[in-house]
């Protein structure tokens, strides 16, 4: 099935935007055959653009895009991503029955050169921006809000690997603690994080498994005015411990302690099982090593990043020795 996309801009200045756009999408689009047993191949065959999106890091090229008042996310990316981008929209396709605000899919295709997708747009501030710009306030009823539509994701995408989650951060970790030491570097508490993971590995056996969203962190969530939390901006098709997503809070808590200890209390609903402790000590860990991964290898940035992999350890004590991190006291 081949479709035609016609693109109008919404204002006269985005002349750029329509030049780029066109060039990307200058060949028939190949539309899943799901898309038009929906019924929407139709109602995507025009677009007004409404503006380029700046921010991410993915490469990715992404738009705004509108069509009969509803809003939508385009992103275009290298032909080389098609695999990987696929499965992240294929990954939608288990929450459209569901109650859990996220973005349903809607359309993918390639050219010659290039993948194309679209998804319906999630509206909202990114919890964020809202903490950061009011670090005083309290946040814990935010992150349970949060942590509670976290539990929903997971228990909407159960799923069993045929490699155990054991065996895939065991190899995880040995990359991770290779580059570190090639990095010549030791800092606070890193030995004993270390040793940490080398003897606590085993607590990830038995782990249940889930699709995971793969990016889970404060900067993909967002909250709309009536206060309802979308989660957006999947990354991956990895098959995984559902606990591991809350490495993610490491971030939050520099700004937010309320909004990390209501995202865990919302996501167990208030019981927190005590083994939780020990794998997310585990996760913080592994998070710290894994953050030098993506070093540059100039001494600003090691520095910056020995600062940041303090900070993570530094919540289960100054010697990595507590059971409970300190921001649960």
């Amino acid at each position: 099935m081949e479709m035609n996309v016609e693109v109008r801009l919404a204002k006269q200045e985005d002349m750029d935007q329509l030049k780029i756009l066109h060039n990307k999408v200058d060949e028939a689009i190949t539309i899943m055959p799901e898309v038009a047993e929906w019924g929407e191949a139709k109602e995507l065959e025009s677009f007004s653009v409404i503006k380029r999106i700046e921010d991410g890091s993915s490469g990715d090229d992404k738009y705004i895009l509108q069509k009969d008042n509803k809003k939508y996310l385009l992103r275009i990316g290298d032909i080389c991503k098609k695999n990987e981008k696929q499965n992240e929209y294929n990954k939608l396709l288990a929450y459209i029955d569901t109650e859990i605000v996220t973005h349903r899919p809607i359309l993918f295709g390639t050219t010659e050169n290039h993948f194309y997708s679209v998804v319906t747009w999630v509206e909202g501030t990114p919890v964020m921006d809202i903490i950061k710009s009011d670090t005083l306030k309290s946040y814990y009823e935010l992150g349970k809000t949060v942590g509670k539509e976290l539990r929903k994701l997971h228990d909407n995408s159960l799923v069993q690997s045929e490699v155990t989650w054991r065996d895939v951060m065991g190899e995880k970790y040995h990359r991770m603690i290779e580059n570190f030491h090639r990095l010549k570097i030791d800092f606070s508490c890193s030995k004993q994080a270390e040793e940490y993971i080398v003897n606590n590995l085993a607590l990830l056996k038995h782990r249940p498994e889930v699709m995971l969203h793969g990016d889970f962190h404060w900067n993909n969530c967002v909250v709309d005015d009536s206060g309802t939390v979308g989660i957006i901006d999947f990354s991956g098709n990895q098959i995984g411990d559902p606990w591991y997503e809350f490495g993610g809070i490491v971030w939050a808590l520099e700004y937010s302690e309320s909004f990390a200890n209501g995202q865990i209390d919302g996501y167990f609903n208030d019981s927190v099982p005590n083994e939780f402790w020990s794998v997310l000590k585990l996760y913080f860990a592994l998070y710290a090593f894994e953050h030098f991964m993506f070093s540059n290898g100039t001494p600003e940035d090691i520095q910056f990043r020995i600062s940041n992999a303090t900070r993570m350890l530094n919540y289960f004590g100054d010697h990595y020795q507590l059971d409970i991190p300190v921001f649960r006291e």
